[in-house]
């Protein structure tokens, strides 16, 4: 099959496309984005393929110097953001792995942003007039013109309704397409190039595996998108976490207003605070930003390691505290789950992890089958090892897990991983609270600058798992053991 057959004849994803795709029109609009897409990733493909072979079919590998991996990750970074939203989500997970590209492109995906212009209040009038079937002034109070906060999907404004201020968010017109084409090419393009490299005998190479981890990515980045364009997910989203962390004095989940909600419209109760990354802010309030983020990581691992349901977007704009020294939660979009199976083999990973135990969190890591089968367990017990050494490091988790991709790749000639998809955004978690972190003291991460919250966070899913039935004494000496491990050569 060829590439234009591949791209054409795609199943379209699970957005809701209608006709799209089956129109004269529709075909046109694909085959142009098509060709934007290619025209931006063949230069960067063509090139990295001469890296492994100078003259494409043949000749070594050539040299790649740290100036030309540094400019190629700045015209990545640039395509992508021309390229718009769908293709700036990816990027955004992909920066968390780093095992997967060298630093140079991780920095880069870091700093991607969404860039779309503010709808206008008459587009914003007329897509919530629609909605609610009569005019905003029979709706609202008042509404204000101004957005509180503009984002790729949607757009919310501040709002008053029954005397009470509420905010109310809508999505933005047209995107499900842009969305739903994108993502049909994407997925054709990987499944093109899966087929090209099993026809030429080279699975396992570093470039099949990282198509194989990409298309792993592009579809739970497509699932969310789904998600977050249906309010009545991140409606059912809100109400679930607000119920689960009801009872937790650190957090506060604005309350959803049942009776303004549509599929493409939300309104919650407005919950004004200060943004967790201004800490000239925080300060100013009385609060220490450090502690702030503190209780934000003791929060997520109750999300998390208890419940095993989150909020799977926590940057900046999405978090804030409000006068009490709370933790106030926006935008439900993104939740994701972590099973139960799932949340004991952490568990024990981590129990294991502070007796020093590497070939016990290996064995766990091949049943839960992040580690390839066919992989050289003895390599695997020395990656283990390289792995907990970073850890007694002063660096964060995303330099620490580059340098373990790094070190695989070596080790083993290729990545050996297949990350559960339940992980995807785990990773994606921590590596934002980490930059969270950073915005206060440099090289700060959650395993040693956040211990006390480490500590209350196994504690607590200790004594919540029906499976594990130790005394609270062990809960304590885990607390113990875990300042030990992780703490910092003098």
């Amino acid at each position: 099959m060829t590439l234009q057959e591949s791209i054409t004849n795609a199943a379209p994803p699970d957005f809701a496309a209608g006709s799209l795709s089956q129109s004269v029109t529709g075909r046109y609009q694909v085959a142009r984005r098509a060709a934007q897409v290619v025209g931006a990733a063949t230069p960067l493909l063509l090139g990295y393929w001469r890296d492994e072979q100078r003259f494409f079919f043949f000749g070594g590998a050539r040299r790649v110097t740290d100036a030309t991996h540094a400019d190629r990750a700045r015209r990545l970074r640039s395509e992508i953001e021309r390229l718009g939203v769908g293709f700036i989500k990816v990027g955004q997970v992909v920066s968390t792995r780093g095992d997967l590209l060298p630093k140079p492109y991780l920095d880069q995906l870091r700093q991607l942003q969404d860039s779309l212009t503010p709808l206008t209040f008459d587009e914003v009038r007329a897509a919530l007039e629609a909605t609610y079937g009569c005019s905003l002034e029979d709706v609202f109070e008042d509404f204000e013109p101004t957005p509180l906060a503009t984002a790729s999907i949607g757009q919310v404004h501040r709002a008053r309704y029954a005397g009470q201020p509420v905010v109310v968010k809508l999505i933005r017109p047209g995107i499900e397409h842009q969305l739903a084409t994108d993502f049909r090419i994407v997925s054709a393009l990987l499944r093109f190039l899966d087929q090209q490299l099993v026809r030429f005998r080279q699975e396992n190479s570093d470039v099949h595996v990282l198509t194989r981890l990409f298309s792993q990515i592009v579809t739970e980045v497509n699932a969310g998108l789904r998600e977050e364009m249906d309010f009545v997910f991140e409606r059912a989203n809100a109400e679930r976490l607000g119920a689960l962390l009801a009872d937790n004095p650190l957090v506060v989940v604005p309350k959803v207003i049942g009776e303004l909600c549509r599929p493409n419209a939300l309104a919650l109760e407005y919950r004004p605070g200060i943004k967790i990354s201004d800490g000239d802010a925080l300060r100013a309030a009385g609060f220490e930003p450090l502690r702030i983020v503190e209780r934000l990581v003791e929060v997520y691992l109750e999300m998390i390691l208890v419940h095993g349901v989150y909020h799977a977007d926590p940057h900046p704009g999405n978090v804030a505290v409000d006068e009490r020294g709370r933790i106030i939660l926006y935008d439900f979009g993104i939740v994701r789950t972590l099973s139960a199976r799932l949340r004991d083999s952490l568990l024990k990973m981590t129990l294991d992890g502070l007796r020093g135990d590497v070939p016990a969190i290996v064995d766990e890591l091949y049943r839960m089958g992040v580690v390839d089968p066919a992989a050289d367990r003895s390599i695997a017990l020395q990656v283990g090892e390289r792995f907990r050494e970073l850890y007694l490091r002063d660096m964060p988790t995303a330099e620490r897990i580059e340098g373990v991709g790094r070190y695989m790749r070596d080790a083993f000639g290729y990545v050996p991983l297949r990350m559960p998809k339940e992980m995807v955004y785990v990773f994606r978690v921590v590596s934002m609270l980490e930059g969270l972190g950073t915005c206060f003291k440099p090289g700060w991460n959650i395993m040693a600058d956040a211990s006390p919250a480490v500590q209350r966070g196994i504690r607590k899913m200790m004594m919540a798992n029906e499976t594990v039935k130790w005394p609270e004494l062990l809960a304590q000496w885990v607390g113990r053991w875990i300042r030990t491990l992780f703490a910092r050569p003098a």
